[in-house]
């Protein structure tokens, strides 16, 4: 038997700390509390605190780039012991077979599931993906004991219309088979009416970028709201921090980039920010492990009593959250002074994985627009240069010569290039707020689909980035007239077979290279990412077009008839 004595034990039922000892082995077997001694004479000062281990409920894995074993691997020192993933990235790339793979490999932690819903993202008129998810899917999935929800439902044109679709489908199925589970959602920007119509259709969960506004308003008609960094502020911390709301909320990450997740830490990144823009570390720590495990029935844990799984973090630091000591099921897995982080080898990829980018190679003729001479008032994507990812459709007069448009200053052409073997006709658009100096950047890694989306100065840098990624067979160039810059990722064309550290190195050299050539963003490479997102605010861009995303439909967006 184990045990820590003389510490500060975070108790969830009153979200304080208290003295006492826990014994535990593989479980906790006793919690004891006692009256505190004054820590300057029984300490030298200094208090050490025991907490649950971390869960961060909504997450994707790919959306780091790496594997899941070396994600674990890394974020097990930072305090994170459960993971709900939604890996709707990998099932987009490589299928169901390509998910059942990704879920095998090898694991620190505790890593579960929820099943992707949104594979594709869209309907394939808007889309084209190499994995779909429907009823059959579904119920093939819920007999794996490691899903525990269904994944984020980002399409809000299907779930609130009045057809039966395939979005409808697949929740319905869900909760068929595992009817008391979670049903996860995408809502940004959703209110009033659309917002119920949103919960009453039996989503009631969201992790999108949040205002104290949304907070009231989510809160007040049931929802369950996942905080992610970005919805934190000095406004928003101030509002989870008031009493009504303490279980109606968790924190989670979402998305951690490479050189983010390598650098600064998984969910102890957020809760780090959250006490700096003003919660209490006793309300912060409730809900990255109390609230989260009950949001997925996960029992067992996210509490310091006796029967629950013994994985605890110890703390030296509150404020700061500085962890000195990670334990999973009853075992030290990290210890910051003694210098022990255990790590899981990376096993071969499966050949599913492999050489998945299947696309000719493409000419400057394919990112070419043919237009009659002359002024053309077309329709553009306008690119936000702050926190927020949405995009605003806008009208632009645009110049044709010698039969095609003009790229001019402040524009850049944007395609999304389908890479799963059909060849389809590129579709370039225009976008506004990109690159301001000539290049290109193309990436295989582009959300949800996971097209090789490239954006450029002028059609010869699109057309060599494009092929500088299908060259070598999935991966993000970055290319100058008279330089390249290639990240590969190897396994389905979104996550590296390289460790954490270097690829955080590479990814940090792309960045520099974003920002260098006027690609300004709070987080520039998800920013790029999900320009290829069908079902985010406003207009996007996929392999079949520019599409407005509100009425899902494709745009005939060159001389544009309609209101935007």
């Amino acid at each position: 038997m184990k045990s820590f004595t003389g510490i500060l034990v975070f108790n969830s039922a009153y979200r304080r700390f208290e003295y006492g000892t826990v014994l535990f082995d593989r479980h906790i077997t006793d919690v004891a509390f006692s009256a505190m001694p004054d820590f300057r004479t029984a300490s030298g000062g200094k208090a050490s605190y025991l907490i649950p281990g971390f869960i961060d409920i909504h997450m994707h894995i790919e959306s780091s780039m790496t594997t899941p074993t070396e994600f674990s691997n890394i974020s097990a020192r930072h305090g994170t012991t459960t993971f709900v993933s939604d890996c709707h990235e990998i099932t987009n790339a490589a299928g169901i077979a390509g998910l059942k793979a990704f879920m095998d490999f090898p694991v620190l932690t505790d890593v579960f599931y929820a099943i992707p819903s949104s594979v594709p993202a869209a309907d394939s008129h808007i889309e084209t993906a190499n994995g779909y998810i429907d009823s059959n899917e579904v119920e093939i999935l819920c007999n794996d004991p490691r899903i525990l929800a269904l994944g984020e439902i980002m399409n809000t044109h299907d779930l609130i219309s009045s057809s039966q679709n395939r979005t409808k489908r697949v929740i319905s199925t869900f909760k068929k088979y595992r009817p008391a589970a979670p049903v996860e959602g995408h809502c940004p920007s959703l209110t009033g009416s659309d917002l119920s119509a949103f919960i009453a259709a039996g989503v009631d969960s969201d992790h999108t970028q949040q205002t104290p506004a949304s907070l009231t308003e989510k809160t007040g008609k049931g929802m369950f709201l996942e905080i992610q960094y970005k919805s934190i502020n000095t406004d928003t911390a101030r509002s989870l921090s008031a009493p009504e709301l303490a279980g109606k909320f968790c924190f989670c990450t979402d998305d951690v980039m490479p050189d983010t997740l390598y650098e600064q830490g998984q969910l102890d990144n957020v809760l780090r920010y959250a006490i700096d823009c003003g919660m209490k570390p006793e309300e912060v720590i409730f809900a990255a492990t109390y609230t989260p495990a009950q949001r997925m029935r996960l029992y067992d844990r996210g509490i310091i009593a006796p029967g629950k799984i013994s994985d605890f973090i110890i703390l030296d630091d509150l404020k700061t959250l500085s962890i000195k000591e990670v334990w999973k099921k009853g075992e030290k897995i990290y210890d910051r002074d003694a210098k022990i982080s255990r790590t899981l080898p990376v096993p071969e990829i499966p050949d599913l994985f492999r050489n998945s980018i299947k696309r000719d190679p493409v000419s400057a003729d394919d990112f070419t627009i043919a237009a009659a001479d002359g002024v053309h008032e077309s329709l553009i994507i306008r690119r936000n240069t702050g926190t927020s990812t949405a995009t605003v459709a806008v009208k632009h007069r645009l110049r044709a010569e010698n039969g095609r448009i003009i790229i001019e200053d402040g524009l850049n052409l944007i395609a999304s290039v389908e890479r799963y073997g059909h060849n389809e006709p590129i579709k370039p658009a225009i976008l506004e707020n990109g690159l301001t100096i000539p290049g290109a950047l193309c990436s295989s890694w582009a959300h949800d689909s996971h097209n090789l989306l490239v954006l450029a100065t002028d059609a010869e840098l699109a057309a060599q980035a494009v092929n500088l990624v299908i060259r070598n067979g999935g991966g993000i160039a970055a290319v100058d007239p008279d330089a390249d810059f290639f990240i590969p990722l190897a396994c389905a064309g979104i996550v590296s077979l390289e460790p954490v550290k270097i690829l955080a190195g590479k990814i940090k050299k792309l960045r520099e290279w974003l920002r260098s050539h006027g690609y300004n963003a709070k987080e520039e490479i998800m920013n790029f990412a999900v320009l290829a997102l069908p079902v985010s605010p406003e207009i996007r861009i996929t392999c079949k077009g520019l599409v407005l995303v509100r009425e899902q439909k494709i745009a005939d967006w060159l001389d544009y008839r309609g209101n935007i």
